[in-house]
């Protein structure tokens, strides 16, 4: 081949490299640019999410502060209420005290404790039941309270009358079961000090005193509730309500300072602001899930076509370095030899006979490359014809045989032939056909150690016509017999690498085959040989 086709070749190769590069950077550059923003709005949102939330429980926090300030103020008044009617000089605190039990229907028990003395009074309400235990629980709850008698004391001394919470008062019986307390020191019109202890019905306190409160601070905007949680196992009671209170949805809530576990709670009426934020963050965030997974899917689409383009790249890369050997072998020795016979430097006619059958030889051989590759770009441009007419299997396999009998001799293989006992009629295009067995036979002696058998055979099986080329050769790996049929591959395997060749043999029987309505199937072991079989069908007067 002169040198400049021999260069150019080099450089083509260059060329098919340099495309392979670039086109696995544009891949990955194009799929940084796809998913990088995707990822980025990913952790923006939920990023939102989280400070969304937060936003939500400080609007929370901040009507819930207003809220708890006005009605613990306003409890507290109607508290201080009660103290100062009790607290009233113009009469006894005994009287006072039974006044205003009888004047309030939620107050059950009013304990008058003097403390000097460490008497007690008790005043009952009309609907309270008197119980012996009573007086026992209350003065045992009075002998564990020294330190905050003297702090309420303390306080009283210095001008402030403070309302304390009866913290710890066991459940007093005869009264109503949900019971409140709170205790204060009080000066009897003597300025005898005392120390009232308030018990009073908690539901009746709360609806009576705090519910038209809170029905007011509520203004049908929002959902306030008074509920009390056993600190034992967290379970919520309802005292009152200015709706439908539905422990299971976010709400709210501060503690009543007033009254232990009782607890103000706000919630908004219908879905609250961190259920929309938190159901608007859920769409977004399934939006870009789905989008990004339909990106993904893109991307995976476009990395595996791309990575098949680069791999047909590389194909065609190698099967312009294969033909390139394949061309360049048979046209040196076809030039040699002819050089040879034209100078006239053989005088031996037995000589002359040899080259000029190695001239024929790799003359036949480099027409049988290039048809092959003018087949295949015929099978490109889908421009392939086939005269298909009913032919004689055995016919055709046997002159095919004898063509390659002086092949197998000088190749130093053993060649067999058996036959169908009948003949066996099929629909094909004769060349197609001797074009299809050529190519196995090729690789049969290709991949055949020296002195190795090549057997062709025909025979009728499951309603095919079958043609099959065994060998004893190198065999095909498991994993690589269903990559042989495609266009430009060739096994990467050191046995292998020692036999130039296309890459398009098998693809063009492949094509044959179907365009005959058949197939091509091989059977191989690595080490022990392979047998490939055409299979064709039947006409309909032999099936």
């Amino acid at each position: 081949m002169p040198r400049h086709r021999i260069a150019n070749f080099g450089l083509l190769l260059h060329a098919e490299a340099a495309i392979v590069s670039k086109s696995a950077r544009t891949i990955l550059i194009i799929l940084l640019v796809i998913l990088v923003p995707f990822l980025i709005y990913a952790v923006v949102q939920i990023r939102s999410l989280s400070q969304d939330e937060k936003m939500a429980k400080a609007i929370y926090e901040k009507q819930m502060e207003t809220v708890l300030f006005s009605l613990n103020q306003y409890a507290d008044d109607r508290m201080q209420q009660w103290v100062n009617k009790l607290a009233d000089k113009a009469h006894p605190i005994a009287q006072n005290a039974n006044d205003l039990v009888l004047g309030n229907e939620a107050i059950q028990l009013l304990v008058i404790r003097h403390l000097s003395s460490r008497q007690d009074s008790l005043c009952y309400s009309d609907y309270a039941s008197r119980d012996l235990d009573a007086m026992g629980l209350i003065d045992r709850w009075y002998q564990q309270q020294d330190s905050t008698l003297n702090k309420l004391t303390n306080y009283l001394k210095a001008g402030f009358q403070k309302i304390q919470p009866a913290i710890g008062l066991p459940h007093i019986p005869g009264l109503n079961p949900a019971q409140g307390a709170m205790t204060v020191m009080v000066y009897d019109k003597d300025s005898t000090l005392h120390n009232a202890l308030f018990i009073f019905d908690m539901n009746y306190w709360v609806a009576s005193v705090l519910g038209a409160k809170m029905q007011e601070l509520s203004q049908n905007e929002y959902l306030l509730s008074m509920v009390q949680k056993d600190p034992a196992d967290d379970r919520i009671n309802s005292l009152f309500s200015t709706g439908d209170f539905d422990p299971d949805r976010d709400y709210a809530a501060h503690s009543l300072w007033i009254l232990p576990n009782t607890y103000l709670t706000i919630q908004t009426k219908g879905t609250s602001y961190a259920e929309l934020i938190r159901k608007r963050n859920r769409t977004n965030l399934a939006f870009l899930f789905f989008s990004l997974i339909t990106v993904l899917i893109g991307a995976f689409l476009i990395f595996r076509n791309a990575r098949k383009a680069l791999k047909i790249a590389q194909l065609k890369s190698d099967f312009v370095s294969n033909v390139s050997h394949e061309i360049r072998t048979p046209l040196s020795l076809i030039r040699m030899y002819a050089e040879t016979l034209l100078l006239g430097r053989l005088n031996s006619e037995e000589k002359k006979q040899n080259y000029y059958e190695v001239i024929h030889r790799e003359s036949g051989r480099l027409t049988y490359l290039v048809n092959n590759i003018l087949d295949f770009a015929r099978i490109e441009a889908n421009r392939t014809t086939y005269h298909k007419t009913e032919v004689d299997l055995n016919k055709l396999a046997q002159n095919l045989y004898d063509t390659y009998a002086h092949t197998l001799k000088e190749a130093g293989m053993i060649g067999m032939i058996t036959l169908h006992q009948e003949s066996i009629t099929i629909l094909a295009d004769d060349q197609a056909f001797e074009a299809a067995l050529s190519n196995l036979i090729d690789n049969a002696i290709k991949y055949n150690p020296a002195k190795g058998v090549v057997h062709l055979s025909t025979y009728v099986q499951d309603g095919f016509a079958c043609c099959t080329v065994t060998d004893k050769g190198i065999g095909i790996r498991p994993e690589n017999q269903s990559k042989i049929f495609e266009q430009f591959y060739r096994v990467e395997d050191a046995l292998t690498q020692k036999t130039k060749g296309t890459g398009l043999g098998l693809s063009l029987v492949k094509h044959i085959m179907e365009e005959h309505h058949g197939e091509v199937t091989v059977k191989s072991k690595p080490g022990q040989g392979s047998s490939f079989t055409l299979k064709f069908p039947l006409t309909t007067n032999q099936k």
